[in-house]
């Protein structure tokens, strides 16, 4: 394969190089992989979310008996409001390495930008990370600790271990009234989880049947973070309602191509022309919005637990 000339480079990346970066994303970001996306037209929109539910009674056929009457009742909606924010990323390069740098090399430029971008999305919306002020919901980890949703592993066999824990942590999502459909961790949990098995005899942990997916724990889907944003000190696994888990996309991650603009301030300054250099400038758009809505028992569904690693491992 030729090498890419410079001539070639904007054209490159900004048109062959869009599905690609499409496609890094949404590898490299469990979230957006995991749950449920919404387009956005404007930067804040406002999604209605039901607050109160209505009731209904059992009526008589009496036409003077005041249980005949059919009775009334409000459901009544609330505003959840995504709010979109940038994240971004520059990453110059060499005019000499990008002219020695063939096709496959570029491909991989592309990804390590979309990577860099669905970290910083998943640490946001997993951990609570950096998460944007105007992003009022909390991330995952806090919401589950803030609602009393978080089980330790035991450091002792037989008590509440690793597999107990992940089923307490699946049965309190459910018992809230909301659906434990999606549980997210590093792709370590696989190995952890290779020989245990259910009172069955059904191992734990299920590869994708077809090779296509991210298999299954304890028959809930599983998503792997695999871009740096999990954080293994602070949880083991988290179990949430995907659902109810809303990733607003405004504007898909694109990128552009630099080589006149001058980057950063003071003594980290790079002048692009003056030194024989270019960069591509990755940007993406989101909001997010945690749904803990009204359950049909008149509850507030808790939509995320967390499992947590046995106290000093």
């Amino acid at each position: 394969m030729a090498d890419i000339s410079r001539d070639d480079v904007a054209t490159l990346i900004e048109e062959e190089y869009t599905n690609v970066l499409l496609e890094s994303a949404e590898v490299a970001s469990a979230s957006l992989s995991a749950f449920t996306t919404v387009p956005l037209g404007t930067k804040i929109t406002n999604a209605p979310v039901l607050a109160t539910l209505p009731e209904a009674s059992w009526v008589s056929e009496s036409a003077t008996d005041p249980a005949g009457v059919k009775p009334t009742s409000q459901a009544t909606w609330a505003n959840r409001q995504f709010v979109v924010e940038e994240i971004a990323v520059i990453i110059p390069i060499h005019e000499d390495a990008l002219e020695d740098m063939t096709e496959d090399g570029v491909t991989r430029l592309t990804q390590l930008g979309g990577t860099a971008i669905g970290k910083k999305l998943d640490q946001a919306i997993l951990f609570g990370t950096n998460k944007p002020t105007t992003w009022v919901s909390p991330g995952l980890l806090p919401a589950a600790v803030a609602a009393g949703a978080v089980f330790q592993v035991s450091a002792t066999p037989g008590e509440d271990d690793l597999a107990g824990s992940l089923y307490q942590a699946a049965d309190f999502v459910d018992q809230s009234g909301a659906d434990p459909s999606v549980i997210l961790s590093r792709r370590g949990l696989r190995f952890k989880l290779a020989n245990l098995r259910d009172s069955e005899g059904s191992r734990l942990y299920q590869s994708a049947p077809d090779g296509v997916g991210e298999g299954s724990i304890i028959g809930i889907d599983a998503a792997w973070v695999r871009n740096g944003a999990w954080n293994s000190a602070s949880a083991t696994a988290l179990i949430a309602d995907r659902e109810r888990v809303m990733v607003g996309v405004r504007q898909d991650i694109t990128v552009k191509y630099l080589d006149q603009a001058t980057l950063g301030t003071g003594e980290g300054q790079i002048n692009l022309a003056e030194r024989d250099m270019v960069a591509f400038r990755f940007k993406a758009r989101y909001a997010y919005v945690l749904g803990n809505t009204l359950t049909a028992e008149g509850a507030t569904a808790v939509p995320v637990a967390a499992v947590t690693p046995a106290s000093g491992s």
